[in-house]
Order: C-alpha cells, then sequence, then structure tokens
C-alpha cells in the first residue's frame, strides 16, 4: 500500500526542488509527483520535504561515549538523533588505548541491525594514526603508526557497513597503510595532520577523499605558509567535512568553503558528548584545559547556520547534509536523495526551516508539532 505525503516543497538533495508530493511504498520512494495529487499525509502550507540528515561524524549523545559504552551510546544516538532530523549516523571512536578502539568498533560493526530509531552506517577510527602536533584532544599516549599488523587489527574489527578511517597522510608508514585501506574498500579522510599543500594534492591521489574538520587541527591559510587544506579546497573531486557550530570555524570562512565546495561541502556535528572531565564553555566541549574536544551542535542547526552564513536555500543547504555525506561514503545508492528506489528516509520542515517530522523506511520516527 502505498502513502502520499504533500503538498511540499520538494528539495531533492541535490541543490534543486520543486513543488509537488512524495509517493511512498514498502519503505521505498516510488515517485516524486509533480502535481497535488490527493495525500493521506497532508501538511501544513510552506512545508519543505527532504532527505534524511546524515551525520558523518559524532562521538556519541548524552553522557554516552562509543569509546567506553559502544552498543549503549549507539542506541542513544539512534533514538535522538530524529529529533535533529537525522536518519543515518557514522559512529566514530577518538583516539584511546588501541584495545578499546578495536573492541568498540568490532561491537558496533557486530550490531548496526540492534537499535531502534535513525541508522548506523558503521564505524569511522578518528586516529589513532595522528601527527601528535595536530592531536589537539586525543591523548599523545595512545597515538599509534599505522603498522601493517596495527592495519590488520583495524581490518579485523570491522564486521559490517562502511569503514572510515581518519589518518595524517604524512606520518610514518602512512602511505603503505593507506594504500591497503584503499583496496580494502575503506574511506580515507586526511585529518589532525600538519601536512602541507603538495603532500595534501599527493594524499588525494593516493585516495583520502574526505578532509577531516576542515580548517581544525591542520595548518591555517596564510599568504605565505603552506597547508593541506588548499589542495582540498582547490580539488573539486574531494570533500571537506566541517564543523558549522560558529565556533569551529568562523561564519565568513564557512561560507569560503561553501564558495569553493558546494555540493562536495559535508556538514558534520563532531558531537562530544560531556564525558572525561570535559566541560561544555563557549559551546563547544572542552577539556580542563581550554581544548576544544568536539562540538555541541546538532546538525539541523548546523544546515540552518549554513543558510544563515550564506544565503542559500534550504534546499540548496540541505545537500551538504543528504546527499554529500552520502556520497562520500558510497552510501548514495540507498540514502542521500529523493528520488524513485531510494529508501523513505525524509524530513519534513516548517516555514521557519524547523524540523517537525521524520520518517525512517518510510515510518513515523519522530513528530513535533
Amino acid at each position: 500500500m502505498s502513502h502520499v505525503f504533500g503538498p511540499a516543497l520538494l528539495a531533492a538533495g541535490d541543490g534543486t526542488a520543486q513543488p509537488g508530493c512524495l509517493r511512498v511504498e514498502d519503505g521505498l520512494i516510488v515517485a516524486l509527483e509533480d502535481r497535488f495529487v490527493q495525500a493521506d499525509h497532508a501538511l501544513p502550507a510552506g512545508s519543505t520535504l527532504t532527505p534524511g540528515l546524515i551525520d558523518l561524524h559524532i562521538n556519541g549523545a548524552g553522557r554516552l561515549w562509543f569509546n567506553r559504552e559502544p552498543f549503549e551510546a549507539m542506541a542513544a544516538v539512534a533514538s535522538d538523533a530524529p529529533t535533529h532530523g537525522v536518519t543515518s549516523f557514522l559512529p566514530s571512536i577518538m583516539t584511546g588505548a588501541w584495545g578499546l578502539m578495536l573492541q568498540a568498533g568490532a561491537t558496533i560493526s557486530d550490531r548496526l541491525a540492534q537499535v531502534t530509531g535513525a541508522r548506523p552506517l558503521g564505524v569511522h577510527y578518528e586516529g589513532p594514526f595522528l601527527n601528535a602536533d595536530y592531536r589537539r584532544a586525543h591523548p599523545r599516549e595512545f597515538l599509534l603508526t599505522p603498522t601493517p599488523a596495527t592495519i590488520e587489527a583495524l581490518l579485523g574489527s570491522w564486521r559490517g557497513g562502511k569503514l572510515r578511517v581518519t589518518m595524517a597522510p604524512e606520518i610514518e608508514e602512512a602511505p603503505r597503510a593507506a594504500a591497503e585501506l584503499a583496496r580494502r574498500g575503506v574511506t580515507l579522510s586526511a585529518g589532525h595532520t600538519g601536512a602541507t599543500c603538495a603532500m595534501g594534492n599527493s594524499a588525494i591521489e593516493a585516495g583520502y577523499s574526505i578532509l577531516t574538520h576542515a580548517f581544525n587541527a591542520m595548518p591555517g591559510l596564510h599568504h605565505r605558509g603552506s597547508s593541506i587544506l588548499t589542495a582540498y579546497l582547490l580539488d573539486p573531486s574531494v570533500f571537506c567535512e566541517v564543523i558549522a557550530d560558529g565556533v569551529h570555524v568562523g561564519v565568513e570562512h564557512l561560507a569560503l568553503l561553501y564558495r569553493l565546495k558546494g555540493l562536495n561541502l559535508i556538514l558534520a556535528s563532531d558531537a562530544m558528548p560531556l564525558v572525561e572531565g570535559l566541560v561544555e564553555e563557549g559551546g563547544v566541549a572542552r577539556t580542563q584545559d581550554g581544548v576544544i574536544a568536539g562540538s555541541r551542535l546538532a546538525l539541523d542547526q548546523a544546515v540552518r547556520n549554513l543558510m544563515a552564513a550564506t544565503g542559500i536555500t534550504l534546499a540548496e543547504a540541505v545537500q551538504c547534509a543528504t546527499w554529500a555525506p552520502a556520497r562520500a561514503i558510497g552510501a548514495d545508492a540507498e540514502i542521500g536523495m529523493l528520488a524513485p528506489g531510494m529508501r523513505a528516509d525524509f524530513v519534513i520542515w516548517n516555514a521557519r526551516n524547523q524540523v517537525t517530522h521524520v520518517y525512517i523506511d518510510g515510518r513515523p520516527a519522530y513528530t513535533n508539532t
């Protein structure tokens, strides 16, 4: 039996939009009607219907941390995420004791199907293969060299879903590790890195398709300096991830990122639970000595922040939290767009660009009216 939602502005996920209705059947999108057919789920005037948001970088929820309580944190994020329009997410494991990192990754990837709500997509290891000078809140004592043995151990913890690894491309043994990870189908991200622009270009050639939290934990832009950031800003084929909370990256630099990256800009929360002595200060999670450890950002607010920084529409901004992240990890055959055959994961926004309804596989996941 099919269900029709509308009428609304249908924002496809690629920046385009058209008025019409969405037809859903058996958990899949079957049609975007360009005329106002009889809808059995009538929407308020001024509604916009978009794909579900996808968060590729989140560290936990509440006081639950993927590093420490992997399954409980995954269940908590799956339950909470739809309240912010998020229908899929990639749990992130930060640098920590190596054995515990691997255990957390294995637990998550083993149990992806055992939570209710937003869909966990796999695992993101943010470390431990990072440049010590740009580690920020990642503990120095747990940083490792990506030897063949550690890479095999990491791959052995990957039991299902997608795998993303953030690594500094310039550190010892990284080139060989990157080649093996890419060969095994891992999404490579460059981050927590002191790499130059030339090193960045080499990393892109080696398959590092994402720059993790652009501008943060890397050399900044300087008229006589050199930074991996420049390589990723200039190459149209790669993605830049950004934490658009107004603290991690200034508003003008968020606008610059969008101007240069467009469809390849990824909005991510990097939301950090207040654990291990972290405190919320100035709108972000910080260590006791003031180092930023993560954000307190929700992804629907990131979309609104991008709109405010650039003047673009909701339909244009939302692609940075839907189609872009889906393409970045190779999930775009199922999620990230409103198109026939895609999963019926979608969000309804009111005229003030606030989330009012969320559907996952065509079933209600959240309502706020």
